[in-house]
């Protein structure tokens, strides 16, 4: 009998088996993150990679995840995995927080949504942030034969991670472009009344719950850079 998987669930599962089994437990793993004030968001339904929520749960040692947006005090640090439609709740915890002085790490889950879903993401994105995401793209193995993929960061820290599943390009206009994949635009940040908003159109969150060795130092850095912790 032949068995069907998408490439998405082959990468879950490969993710699952790469990374060592006491990091699975919450055993052994070093966090990357470890201040009070910060929040990884669960949108539930509109997170469209739980792999992500996953990755970025651990960084944190799981101890952060945040389910109700509409009690969310602002954060020092926020950060939204895989997310596809943003409610307002969550568009006003966002504001709060970067209104405060936070960062918030917004991560695109566009690139794995229905067309429509993807659409209203798009709206979401441009008039509250005037951000504006273009079509996915396949990056592995149309985009470049054979080579692997990787997203190469350049601030605030040199930083490659592979990614081998799609992006969703950012087009050039609000804020600095800080990551690019075979040539294309996939992170920026900007400066939104006192804090920093950064937009992953790359998905980080599964390199980090693989154990990506420079997944994890990039998302330290940006954390260092930004709001002033580690």
């Amino acid at each position: 009998m032949t068995v069907r998987v998408t490439r998405r669930q082959f990468l879950e599962c490969s993710a699952a088996v790469a990374v060592p089994l006491r990091w699975r437990l919450g055993r052994g793993f070093s966090p990357v993150l470890g201040a009070k004030e910060q929040r990884v968001l669960d949108l539930g339904p509109h997170c469209s990679l739980r792999d992500s929520l996953a990755g970025y749960a651990a960084a944190m040692e799981g101890r952060a995840q945040e389910t109700d947006v509409s009690s969310l005090a602002p954060c020092a640090v926020l950060i939204v995995p895989a997310a596809v439609e943003i409610p307002p709740a969550a568009v006003r915890a966002i504001t709060a927080s970067l209104e405060a002085g936070g960062l918030v790490i917004l991560e695109s889950g566009a690139g794995f949504a229905s067309a429509r879903d993807r659409s209203r993401h798009r709206a979401v994105l441009h008039d509250a942030f005037q951000v504006r995401i273009e079509s996915p793209v396949d990056l592995w193995p149309e985009a470049n034969g054979s080579a692997i993929p990787y997203v190469d960061y350049s601030w605030p820290v040199a930083a490659k991670v592979r990614d081998f599943s799609r992006v969703v390009p950012l087009a050039r206009g609000a804020g600095e472009i800080i990551a690019r994949v075979n040539g294309l635009p996939v992170a920026l940040r900007l400066r939104c009344g006192r804090g920093t908003l950064i937009v992953l159109g790359s998905p980080l969150g599964p390199a980090l719950w693989a154990g990506d060795a420079q997944a994890r130092l990039w998302l330290r850095a940006v954390v260092k850079a930004t709001a002033g912790l580690g």
